[in-house]
């Protein structure tokens, strides 16, 4: 018990980062330089994605061990997103599975291996749609170099979230020729704490994604 405990605290700091990270980009202001409509240039090509799938692993660490590992597949197809959830922490595993659809949030309930509608399910990754929005409209960006990651060009982004008085830096690879992320990495110290979360974004799929991949049934 104490270690299921343990194990669901540090996934809800992630999440509790996670969703940090998306209400704090309305605290500052959008730098509108010329780069930065270079930038929004790139970004939009993200923003008109209608079908994408990928997968997300990310490493949690908090001074210099890591805590957590995370895996995400993820299929998007607007206005449906599949989220395949498996977290490891302490040698325990917790797998999770959420569809959003127009009609609501679901979890698969392993017990009754059902769907169930449930409006308190958190989304991990939000749509390529609503991170273009909130990297174009709410963030002062600032590009901090290039750099090719598996021979794909990326732009290399950076923010620093409003987060009270703590040193927190974002930093984000996005791909030139399809606006989405191949890297990100979250870097925080507070009060002797070291908070670092490492994400790769690979075998990234733009076909037609059918739609029984978000039934319900």
């Amino acid at each position: 018990m104490k270690k299921m405990d343990t194990h669901i605290r540090i996934a809800g700091i992630i999440t509790t980062i996670t969703c940090f990270l998306l209400m704090s980009c309305g605290c500052t202001e959008q730098n509108k330089t010329s780069t930065q409509e270079t930038l929004q240039t790139i970004l939009e090509k993200a923003a008109v994605i209608e079908s994408v799938s990928y997968e997300i692993d990310t490493a949690f660490i908090q001074n210099e061990t890591v805590r957590q590992r995370m895996t995400l597949n993820i299929w998007q197809k607007t206005p449906y997103l599949k989220e395949e959830v498996n977290s490891t922490s302490e040698n325990m595993t917790i797998s999770q599975i959420i569809i959003k659809r127009p009609d609501g949030l679901y979890h698969y309930d392993n017990i009754s291996q059902t769907y169930q509608l449930d409006p308190q399910t958190i989304i991990f990754q939000p749509s390529t749609t609503e991170m273009v929005q909130n990297l174009l409209h709410n963030q002062t960006l600032t590009i901090v170099g290039t750099e090719n990651i598996s021979d794909k060009p990326t732009t290399i982004i950076q923010y620093h979230p409003n987060q009270g008085g703590n040193s927190t830096t974002v930093k984000i690879w996005i791909w030139d020729e399809k606006g989405v992320p191949l890297q990100e990495q979250y870097i925080s110290n507070n009060e002797g704490t070291s908070i670092t979360i490492n994400s790769i974004y690979s075998n990234y799929s733009f076909e037609d994604i059918p739609e029984s991949t978000f039934s319900v049934e």
